[in-house]
């Protein structure tokens, strides 16, 4: 009943809020320049002359007065591969700040995900987490694709992403762009049902010294960053970080999930001239993560519970050259090396897994209705495995190679009204040979206070090295019985049909909508196939086989659901809704992710050094695992006694001491835990 109540009051304040702030962003309607593209501008009180008339304005008219809506002139590069606006993309496509990370108070990526309508993001321990975008939640969510900086982070033992070591220093973050949807064509394989590229900023953007520490209950952090220029243009940069985050909660006994990681890393940013810039960064990173595991053992008792430590490490380093031919003509060229090193408790198992990357893209007008991008890239992953008695991998080095090309093009069909986008990504694998990802969007923009867009595109995930080459064993007791999770040398890649339609609109100066619907139509799903039991006589026990083909097929439809609404000047409402209905036929897809997701984010300036940020947020219920429903509040209050210092103090999961928010790992037999109530302090400096 408390929480009953304080969610029916967020709502009646949010009501309220909402009432107010309609009648306020009429009021507070002008003539300014055209929206979908311009950041700046200023009211007048003569701007508010024709205020009757507005009011009596139906949603035509006012799409027809030109506004400054600055969320549609965010930046956006991750959908077609260049430089473009959020108003200008047929993509359903949100782009979080570095303002909404600051002053949300999230520590890590994955808490910052969460200001993104669409994306299902659940802790399942302190250091794990399940995230995904339109479903098929799980911790290694195999249809999404992430990026920081344009190195691509997914992996492909497990078919998804090692979230515990995707960190960054979160002040130098320009932008997380989030785009729901096939990527595909641009991306190639695994941009399924979305793309994250976290972006950060240019080190020219990050000179001076950034200071920052911070603690409170569950977690201490401190972090720093010094840059300066470069004679004849550019910048420098380097960064250290370190965190300790303590345990979640179990209700069974003493959670043992702590985290510990540091992390030191440079960015160099040359320009050569007016046409010729050259990037150079790389990362460090070292940690050990706590979790508590189920796990199967040789001989009796065949199965325990208990405490284990992952010790994970790596490095990075990025080369970036890109030269600027004309305003509507550019080339870069990227090389990157990633290694990643993961040892598994005491259970022996341990991957060490190393990649090369080099991409080239080409941005060319052709005719005068036609901008043509291209590219060609190549990508080099292997690994070494050392074998536990739980995992195994067969053969134990592996090495594979991927090749793409991709074309598209972007047709003026009619200046400032229709544009079509044409494309293809094709590309060969080790695993499926040739694959070829599609594309066709079509964008409407009838005024500059609105937009529509559809598309319809077909995407792949290919096999991972464990849908090929993995044995796990799993205890299920209380009898001798293992079960045994075979790979599958003949696995085809997944496939996605997607169709898509959006509208964006600016009904009012002060207030932006973007709403997105989708139909995605899957084949060749995975599906698991148990066999026969048998005994083993060199394990003493009882088999169960439980083999991987494509066999499922399913179908996904919902809408995601943005706005934001400036009520004054120093007080802004950010909100998001999010529907999906996930069916699959021939069996079950796992998680398929919460129905219903909610959250309406209220940021004000207090006075001229005083911020304070309100977030509530409503997660569905999920159905396997079976994980209830919950509420959550996070605050921050912050105080700037001078230019260069803050003070903030925050609040995260306040509604409840601890809540779940996902299940159990079933294949590496993580125990998952709750997430419990946070409070801290930080404080910062900036010179």
């Amino acid at each position: 009943m408390p929480i009953l109540r304080t969610c029916l009051f967020m709502a009646g304040l949010s009501f309220l809020l909402l009432s107010v702030s309609c009648k306020t962003a009429v009021a507070q309607q002008a003539v300014l320049p055209p929206a979908l593209d311009v950041v700046d501008s200023e009211e007048t009180p003569d701007d508010l002359g024709d205020l009757d008339d507005l009011l009596d304005a139906d949603l035509n008219q006012l799409a027809a007065t030109d506004v400054v809506v600055p969320m549609f002139s965010e930046e956006v590069t991750t959908v077609a591969r260049q430089e473009g606006t959020v108003a200008r993309s047929p993509a359903a496509v949100f782009v979080i700040t570095n303002e909404m990370i600051r002053r949300s108070g999230v520590r890590s990526i994955p808490e910052a995900l969460r200001l993104a309508p669409g994306v299902q993001v659940a802790k399942i321990d302190s250091s794990k987490w399940a995230i995904s975008i339109r479903g098929f939640s799980q911790r290694f969510a195999n249809k999404l694709l992430v990026q920081i900086d344009g190195r691509t982070v997914y992996t492909p033992l497990f078919a998804g992403i090692w979230w515990d070591v995707q960190d960054v220093l979160l002040e130098d973050v320009a932008r997380i762009e989030v785009i729901r949807g096939p990527g595909a064509t641009v991306w190639g394989a695994n941009a399924v049902n979305g793309v994250i590229n976290v972006i950060t900023k240019s080190a020219e953007d990050t000179q001076g010294v950034f200071a920052e520490v911070g603690g409170g209950r569950e977690r201490e952090y401190v972090s720093g960053r010094i840059g300066g220029a470069i004679e004849g243009g550019g910048g420098w940069r380097v960064y250290g970080k370190g965190f300790d985050r303590g345990a979640g909660y179990s209700p069974t006994g003493q959670a043992s999930d702590d985290w510990h990681a540091g992390r030191v890393g440079f960015r160099a940013d040359w320009k050569l001239n007016s046409s010729d810039i050259i990037t150079a960064q790389g990362d460090y990173y070292d940690g050990d993560t706590g979790q508590r595991e189920r796990l199967p053992v040789s001989g009796a008792p065949f199965g325990i519970v208990t405490d284990t430590q992952q010790a994970v490490g790596g490095g990075n380093a990025l080369l970036r050259w890109t030269r600027t031919l004309d305003e509507e003509s550019d080339f870069s060229f990227q090389t990157y090396f990633d290694r990643t090193d993961r040892t598994f408790g005491d259970t022996g198992w341990h991957e060490q897994r190393d990649t090369i990357d080099f991409d080239f893209q080409h941005r060319f007008p052709l005719a005068e209705r036609h901008s043509v991008i291209w590219g060609v890239g190549y990508r080099n992953t292997s690994d070494k495995i050392t074998d536990s008695f739980q995992l195994r991998y067969d053969p134990s080095h592996r090495s594979d190679d991927r090749f793409g090309f991709f074309l598209q093009d972007e047709i003026t069909l009619r200046e400032n009204l229709w544009y079509l986008t044409l494309g293809s990504k094709f590309s060969h694998n080790d695993y499926t040979q040739f694959e070829i990802q599609p594309t066709a969007r079509l964008l409407f923009t009838p005024t500059d206070r609105q937009s529509f867009w559809g598309a319809i595109s077909r995407a792949v995930r290919s096999p991972s090295r464990s849908s090929d080459d993995i044995t796990a064993l799993g205890y299920v007791g209380p009898f001798p019985t293992y079960t045994s999770l075979n790979g599958n040398t003949d696995y085809e890649s997944e496939n996605l049909l997607a169709m898509e339609l959006g509208w964006r609109a600016a009904p009012t100066n002060n207030f932006t909508w973007d709403l997105a619907t989708f139909y995605n139509l899957y084949s060749d799903l995975q599906q698991r196939v148990v066999s026969a039991p048998y005994f083993d006589a060199e394990l003493g026990a009882t088999v169960l086989p439980i083999g991987l083909r494509n066999g499922l097929r399913a179908d996904s439809w919902g809408f995601e659901l943005a706005a934001t609404m400036n009520v004054a000047d120093d007080f802004t409402l950010h909100g998001g809704y999010s529907f999906l209905r996930l069916h699959a036929s021939g069996g079950t897809v796992g998680s398929q992710g919460p129905r219903n997701q909610l959250f309406l984010h209220s940021s004000q300036d207090l006075s001229d050094c005083v911020q304070f940020d309100l977030i509530g947020r409503y997660t569905d219920a999920l159905a396997s695992p079976r994980v209830p429903s919950y509420f959550e509040l996070d605050t921050r209050l912050a105080w700037q006694p001078t230019e260069s210092t803050e003070i903030a103090l925050v609040g995260r999961n306040l509604l409840n001491g601890a809540h779940p928010e996902f299940g159990d790992d079933a294949i590496l037999g993580t125990l998952a835990t709750q997430v419990k109530r946070e409070l801290y302090a930080s404080f910062t400096w900036r010179y």
